[in-house]
């Protein structure tokens, strides 16, 4: 038999309603963090998944459609190249 597979976290990035900023909110997680734009609110969501190990960011608009899916892997085991001055 198979260990079952642990589902991936959901990040889900969209506009506020009533202040021209954006939210980022984990499913089935009440913390939300606030951004003032689209670009910052995405980049958190993408780094939060990336310290996850394994989840998906969605970018929402204003009518709650779904415009964007990235799949955001850990980068642990990657290496870095050295630098030299």
């Amino acid at each position: 038999m198979r260990k079952a597979e642990k589902q991936p976290s959901v990040y889900v990035v969209y506009p506020t309603a009533l202040f021209d900023a954006w939210k980022v909110a984990k499913e089935d997680d009440d913390n939300l963090a606030f951004f003032d734009t689209r670009e910052e609110a995405t980049s958190y969501a993408k780094a939060r998944a990336a310290m996850d190990g394994k989840a998906v960011v969605k970018l929402e608009n204003w009518f709650g459609d779904t415009e964007s899916v990235w799949e955001v892997q850990s980068q642990t085991g990657r290496r870095l190249a050295p630098t030299t001055s």
